[in-house]
């Protein structure tokens, strides 16, 4: 489905210049959630890609498994993402899912599943030191 290769390419190589692409991919009521936000409408999830490819040096997704009993489309991806200000500015790698519901060939809702700690929490200095005891600690 057409709709499934956009959202595929466009994740490949997420950039400012990507942006231009979110009217063809999403439709104007789009539903997005992810672990932090709900973002309702295109012109919010316009701006919430604008705020995060700001903070971010670069941000690609290597897309493993798509899913798809249209309207529902499940994706597995790992995003590799470098921050500045978490783990030196290194690559981080963080697996998820989103579930999509396409409507009229444009994705209509998504919710993205990841881990949030290991997205970001666990690379903040001291907090992750603890985040890590924590895990071996509940893991023994």
């Amino acid at each position: 489905m057409e709709a499934i290769a956009h959202f595929v390419n466009f994740y490949k190589k997420l950039d400012t210049q990507s942006l231009a692409e979110l009217s063809n991919l999403y439709s104007e009521d789009i539903k997005f959630i992810d672990p932090v936000t709900q973002h309702n409408g295109l012109a919010a999830v316009h701006q919430y890609f604008e705020q995060l490819l700001e903070n971010v040096n670069e941000c690609r997704f290597d897309i493993s498994q798509v899913k798809d009993n249209t309207p529902d489309v499940v994706v597995n991806w790992v995003m590799h993402f470098c921050h500045p200000k978490l783990k030196g500015g290194k690559q981080i790698s963080v697996e998820g899912i989103s579930q999509l519901i396409i409507t009229d060939g444009k994705v209509s809702y998504q919710r993205d599943y990841y881990d949030l700690g290991s997205m970001l929490y666990e690379h903040i200095p001291l907090l992750g030191s603890v985040i890590q005891f924590l895990k071996k600690r509940v893991a023994s």
